[in-house]
C-alpha cells in the first residue's frame, strides 16, 4: 500500500462521522485534560491551577475541532493545524513542562479522542473499515504533531537562553550519547548560526591547577562548545582550520583532538578524545606541545581501550616472566618484544638493543626455556607482542 498524507486519510472518512463527533467536542476536550492530569504528574501540577486548566481545555477543544473539520473534506491543508501544535509546544515550555511531558500529553489526548470517535461510529453503525480508517488518521497524526510540538518547544527553549548556553547545550546534546532528534539539534544550530556538517570532530580541553581562564577567541564563534563543565570541549567541522588558534593556548591548558566521524557519532569522537586525554595525563601517551591529535595514536588507543582485558592478557601471555627479578624481567622483555616483532637473527636484535650478539643469544636461549613452543605459534606471538607493547606503555605502578 502506498503512503498517503494524513490529510487525505481524514478526507476519506464519511462526513456524518464528523457531524456526530462535533457536538461532543467540548466534553471530549475536558476528558482529554482530565486524562492527561491523571497520567502525567508534571501536567497535573501545572493544570492544578484553574486558569491553566481552562486554557488547556480551550486549546484542546480548538485542536480537536481542526482535526474533525478535516473529516470528509478533500485536500484540506494541515498547515494551520501543525502551526497550532507548534504554538502549543512553545506554551508547554513556558509552563515549565518537559518536552517529553508535552509529547505524552498529546498521546493521551489522542487515545481519549479515539474512544469518542469509535463510540460515535458505533452509534452510526459505521463499518469496521471506517473505524479502522479513523484510527489510522489519529495514529498518523501522532508522528506529525509530535514533530510540530517538538519544533515549537525547541524554538522557545532556544530563544530563552543566551548564545553561550545555546552552544553548550548543543555540544552536550550531540556528545551525550543518547538519542536525539534532528529537530532538537536543528533548532539549537539555527539559534547559534551554525550549519550542521556531515562530519565532525570533538576536542577536549583540560587545565592544570592554577591555569588562567580559557581565553576567548581561540575557537571559531558559533561552534558548539561547553567550556565551563567538568568535561570542557567543542565540536568542529574542520580541525586543521577551526583549531588553528589552539597554538596560542596559554600555559597550563592542553587540548586533545578526537577523530573525524559522521555527526551522528559525535559522542564517539568525544569519548575517544577524553580517553586519550586521560592516558596522556597518566603518561601513557606523549605529544609535543599542548595539542594531542588522536589520529596519530590510534594504535595506542586501541591497545589500551580496555585495560581490564589487557591485564588478563598480560597475566596469561607473560606468565613465564612473572617470577624473574625486575632487571632480568626488563632485559628479557625487551629482547622478546624485538624478537616477536622482527623475527630477526641474534646480530640484528643485538643492533636494535645496542648489546653484544652473545648477550642476545643467551637471552633467546633463556626465553626458549621459559616460553617453549609458544614462540613458534603465530597467535601466541601476537598475544605476547600485544602484552609487551602495553607493558611498555603503562607506568610500572599500574
Amino acid at each position: 500500500m502506498s503512503w498517503q498524507p494524513v490529510g487525505s486519510l481524514w478526507a476519506r472518512l464519511p462526513r456524518e462521522l464528523g457531524d456526530a463527533v462535533r457536538p461532543r467536542i467540548p466534553a471530549i476536550a475536558r476528558y482529554c485534560v482530565e486524562g492527561v492530569m491523571s497520567e502525567i504528574a508534571e501536567c497535573a501540577e501545572v493544570f492544578s491551577d484553574s486558569d491553566a486548566r481552562a486554557a488547556a481545555v480551550e486549546l484542546t477543544r480548538r485542536s480537536i475541532e481542526r482535526a474533525i473539520d478535516r473529516v470528509g473534506v478533500p485536500e484540506l491543508l494541515q498547515n494551520d493545524l501543525l502551526a497550532d501544535f507548534r504554538a502549543q509546544g512553545r506554551i508547554a515550555f513556558h509552563q515549565g513542562l518537559s518536552r517529553e511531558a508535552a509529547q505524552a500529553a498529546f498521546r493521551v489526548s489522542s487515545r481519549v479522542l479515539w474512544r469518542s470517535i469509535a463510540a460515535a461510529g458505533r452509534q452510526l453503525q459505521l463499518s469496521g473499515d471506517v473505524l479502522y480508517g479513523a484510527a489510522e488518521c489519529l495514529f498518523g497524526d501522532v508522528v506529525e504533531v509530535t514533530m510540530a510540538l517538538t519544533e515549537g518547544y525547541n524554538a522557545a527553549q532556544a530563544e530563552a537562553t543566551g548564545p553561550a548556553e545555546q552552544r553548550a547545550r548543543l555540544f552536550r546534546l550531540l556528545t551525550g550519547g543518547a538519542g536525539y532528534t534532528q529537530a532538537d539539534a536543528g533548532a539549537l544550530a539555527v539559534a547559534i548560526g551554525w550549519r550542521i556538517p556531515q562530519r565532525i570532530t570533538a576536542v577536549v580541553f583540560s587545565a592544570a591547577p592554577g591555569a588562567p581562564a580559557f581565553p576567548s577567541g581561540l575557537l571559531p564563534s558559533g561552534v558548539p562548545a561547553d567550556l565551563v563543565s567538568d568535561a570542557p570541549g567543542a565540536l568542529v567541522a574542520c580541525p586543521e582550520a577551526d583549531l588553528d588558534g589552539l597554538r596560542e593556548l596559554p600555559s597550563g591548558w592542553s587540548a586533545t583532538v578526537g577523530v573525524s566521524v559522521p555527526t551522528a557519532q559525535a559522542a564517539e569522537s568525544f569519548r575517544i578524545a577524553r580517553r586519550a586525554s586521560e592516558l596522556a595525563q597518566r603518561g601513557m601517551i606523549t605529544t609535543v606541545g599542548p595539542v594531542l591529535w588522536c589520529e596519530e595514536h590510534i594504535t595506542t588507543l586501541l591497545l589500551l581501550a580496555d585495560e581490564f582485558l589487557l591485564d588478563q592478557l598480560a597475566v596469561e601471555a607473560l606468565e613465564p616472566l612473572s617470577g624473574l627479578a625486575p632487571r632480568q624481567h626488563d632485559e628479557l622483555a625487551a629482547t622478546l618484544l624485538t624478537q616477536v616483532q622482527t623475527r630477526g637473527s641474534a646480530p640484528e636484535i643485538a643492533r636494535q638493543l645496542a648489546v653484544h650478539p652473545q648477550t642476545v643469544r643467551a637471552r633467546l636461549r633463556r626465553l626458549t626455556e621459559l616460553f617453549g613452543e609458544r614462540l613458534d605459534d603465530p597467535d601466541q606471538r601476537l598475544r605476547i607482542e600485544l602484552a609487551l607493547r602495553a607493558e611498555r606503555l603503562r607506568p610500572a605502578d599500574v
